[in-house]
């Protein structure tokens, strides 16, 4: 499965034109998935992730630094060199990247995963990639999602409503 380096990095601060703030836009694009971010270290190769990252990859969160080999084992044998050279080409032509690849633990069907990441310069230091990772999903035709947890078919009234 190949990976994705782009050429060219979009900022995208559209959102603010109409006075939604960044902190709103987070909120939205985080309500209805796990969006995991994460940070790796390129002097140390410290991966850090947040609560989410880690529920992607079914492992344990820690505060500190992953577990690097228990969160490569996840991804599928086939992907995981693409996803390297994705860091390492990040890194060192400092670009903007987006990748898809396979995670699963043995046992279970794979699970496609999107990874945008970019290079971070940091003073003094090789830098760091920090990116955020989210699940792909079957598209649910027909069907509303609500921050509740609540269904109803597109269209309808919705819930019933008690007054």
């Amino acid at each position: 499965m190949p990976f994705w380096i782009e050429q060219e990095h979009r900022d995208n601060d559209q959102h603010r034109a109409i006075g939604i703030t960044d902190a709103e836009a987070m909120g939205l694009v985080t309500a209805f998935r796990l969006f995991g971010s994460w940070r790796l270290d390129l002097d140390s190769g410290h991966l850090f992730g947040t609560q989410d990252f880690s529920d992607l990859f079914g492992l344990e969160h820690t505060n500190g630094p992953m577990n690097m080999a228990a969160a490569s084992a996840q991804i599928h044998p086939e992907d995981l060199n693409f996803m390297m050279a994705t860091f390492e080409r990040a890194s060192v032509d400092k670009r903007t990247y987006h990748s898809i690849f396979r995670v699963g633990a043995e046992g279970e069907t794979y699970r496609f995963m999107r990874s945008v990441g970019t290079f971070r310069d940091k003073p003094g230091t090789s830098g760091e990639v920090i990116g955020i990772t989210y699940e792909f999903f079957p598209r649910r035709s027909g069907t509303a999602f609500v921050s509740d947890g609540e269904r109803w078919p597109l269209g309808s009234p919705g819930p019933a409503t008690t007054d």
